[in-house]
């Protein structure tokens, strides 16, 4: 490598056939380089007789914000291929912090765009992204790669875990469109179950999502969610389970109404997953004193001795048609 001074003005960045991390320059970044400039030199190569931008893209947004004319930069041998190259890129910014989804599956289209074969993608770099060393993850995250460039920043964002983007990539990309105004919206945990009973919808009615979202029993949940309401989240989710899986839906009714029965003492809440996938309880008992803390225990215990919560457990783990 070798170290120059250069302007910035000369540097190709229309040529990004190396970057793919989407951090965008922070405040704190600003700041450093409007005081002291830029001090870590960026690395370059040389294509077509000008630098492209290997590593140091927030520093050169930087510098371009503050108004710097010049910076200084490694210049690596031009011969270098350009797998040798993005392999220097990745590894710089490996060490430095978690990729999100959305730069994994940039990165897996830059290893596969250079050549390296989708053997060793899959049995080298796929472990190094914490992701399953296995065919299909790899044509996942290059189908999700080819997103457009606003859906990957959601993901990585949002930081989208790669169960939700599975599901994602099963809507036609007219029906991404739609869906990701709805899903910003949500929780991951919420994001999995929306997709999951739309697409089961979708496959038992065999109506397109456009279709099935201008429904009455759903068009007036799903624009109070656009909008921004908390509540008609819970909402559409309930109305989702119903028509999708009534009979997960029959069984949350009467767990709600066993767990009504019971009468829990106050302070105590319980909780569970009411789409049924993990079939525990989950209870929580606030206490000002010991007081509190013994009168609201008796009270489960003697509950518990008298069989209350017998039927509660049943339809818990109740897994027939």
């Amino acid at each position: 490598m070798v170290y120059k001074i250069i302007r910035l003005t000369d540097l190709n960045l229309e040529d990004n056939r190396f970057h793919f991390t989407l951090n965008p320059s922070d405040r704190r970044l600003l700041r450093s380089v409007s005081e002291i400039g830029v001090m870590q030199p960026v690395i370059v190569i040389l294509r077509q007789n000008r630098p492209v931008l290997i590593d140091g893209w927030r520093r050169v947004e930087a510098a371009r914000s503050c108004g710097l004319e010049q910076l200084p930069v490694l210049e690596i041998a031009e011969k270098t291929d350009d797998l040798a190259v993005f392999l220097l890129a990745f590894f710089e910014n490996y060490g430095q912090r978690p990729f999100s989804l959305a730069e994994k599956s940039l990165a897996i289209r830059k290893f596969h765009d250079f050549e390296l074969h989708p053997a060793e993608i899959i049995g080298r770099i796929l472990p190094l992204l914490e992701l399953p060393p296995e065919r299909w993850m790899f044509e996942l995250m290059l189908e999700v790669s080819q997103l457009e460039k606003r859906f990957l920043e959601t993901i990585h964002h949002r930081d989208w875990k790669p169960v939700a983007v599975e599901l994602l990539m099963k809507f036609t990309p007219a029906e991404r469109d739609w869906l990701f105004s709805l899903l910003e919206k949500l929780t991951h945990g919420q994001q999995r179950e929306v997709m999951e009973r739309l697409y089961s919808l979708k496959r038992k009615t065999g109506k397109s999502l456009d279709q099935l979202a201008r429904e009455e029993r759903l068009a007036g949940l799903i624009a109070r969610v656009l909008k921004g309401e908390r509540a008609a989240v819970d909402d559409l989710l309930t109305v989702l389970r119903r028509v999708s899986s009534p009979l997960i839906s029959r069984l949350n009714q009467a767990i709600a109404e066993e767990i009504r029965q019971i009468g829990l003492p106050e302070r105590v809440r319980l909780d569970y997953d009411p789409s049924l996938e993990k079939r525990v309880l989950r209870l929580t008992l606030e206490a000002a004193e010991q007081g509190d803390l013994k009168r609201a225990v008796d009270s489960l215990a003697d509950s518990l001795e008298r069989g209350y919560w017998k039927r509660l457990f049943q339809l818990l783990g109740y897994e027939g048609e």
